[in-house]
């Protein structure tokens, strides 16, 4: 009798222990308030990665009170309905929040293409000499001195280089990449250097940037690209054609200086080492007084930049 009470006992004690860890196991291991509504709040649709000028709307499985954001909106903006417009290259982190949940995730903006844009000339000419194109025989400067405003008495390295620094940037906020072979006046970069530069970072096209001089009153702007007869590059002649029709269509419609036609030249080093579709603009003449200032005034170089631009999403179909 006193065992099977002691058993009794004993029996009784070991269920309320296992009751006991039961209820402080479940107790522990229960959820906390984040991860339930962790688990309730998700992005049913989102991305990684857009290009410049598409758009993505994200989904969520809730209904209302949702707050979008993002922390670079220069890249990508965010409306309050989920919309993401992609801008500009570059990366940025998507906010969204429900209540006190927040998730992030980032994104990367590619951009629509890659442009190699080439300020020609430099502060100091380079007498040295390389071939005029792989393999030739033929040798020239590697790179010139260029010509000088008759009335602002710029030098032609600091005009395109003012143009191509504010082309880098109006470029960028279109959504494209840029290159830029040269950002200052200080370097001594050849012209075959400053082609194969371009090559390397596989720019979709190359725009090369100068300005015209004369011993006469000759003014207007002139695109030049190569031949079919090119020896070097000749099957770049049809895309470097339509690329130098697109921006000087667009060039004299921003600025309204006349234009000069498109003249084809097999003799420039910069364009015959070239591999890729390829122009160089004369942007006016710097030895015509009228044409010298407008290049040199700030009105006359937003035209420019927003011709040659206008000129390069046409190129390109945007």
């Amino acid at each position: 009798e006193r065992m099977r009470t002691a058993n009794k006992k004993l029996q009784t004690i070991a269920l309320f222990m296992l009751s006991a860890m039961l209820i402080f196991s479940a107790y522990v291991m229960r959820p906390t308030a984040a991860l339930a509504t962790n688990k309730s709040f998700q992005i049913r649709k989102q991305v990684s990665s857009l290009t410049a000028g598409e758009t993505f709307q994200l989904q969520t499985n809730a209904s209302s009170n949702v707050k979008y954001g993002s922390t670079t909106a220069k890249v990508a903006s965010v409306s309050q309905t989920g919309l993401i417009t992609a801008k500009r290259c570059g990366t940025t982190t998507i906010r969204v929040r429900h209540g006190k949940e927040l998730i992030t995730f980032q994104l990367k903006v590619k951009p629509k293409k890659v442009i190699g844009i080439d300020p020609g000339h430099q502060v100091a000419a380079n007498s040295a000499t390389e071939p005029n194109g792989p393999g030739s025989s033929t040798y020239k400067m590697k790179v010139s001195g260029g010509t000088c405003g008759v009335a602002t008495r710029k030098p032609e390295y600091q005009l395109t280089l003012e143009i191509g620094l504010a082309l880098q940037k109006e470029l960028w906020n279109r959504g494209y990449q840029v290159v830029m072979t040269r950002e200052s006046n200080e370097v001594n970069i050849s012209n075959k250097q400053r082609a194969q530069l371009l090559n390397k970072a596989k720019a979709d096209i190359a725009v090369r940037i100068h300005a015209d001089g004369s011993t006469g009153s000759a003014k207007g702007v002139t695109m030049l690209c190569p031949s079919t007869s090119n020896p070097y590059v000749a099957k770049l002649s049809k895309s470097s054609k339509k690329l130098s029709d697109a921006i000087l269509e667009k060039y004299i419609a921003a600025t309204g200086l006349k234009s000069r036609g498109v003249a084809y030249r097999d003799d420039l080093t910069g364009t015959n080492w070239s591999t890729i579709p390829v122009t160089l603009i004369e942007l006016g003449f710097m030895t015509n007084r009228q044409e010298d200032l407008y290049m040199s005034s700030k009105s006359g170089q937003k035209a420019m930049v927003t011709g040659i631009a206008d000129g390069i999403d046409s190129y390109f179909g945007y």
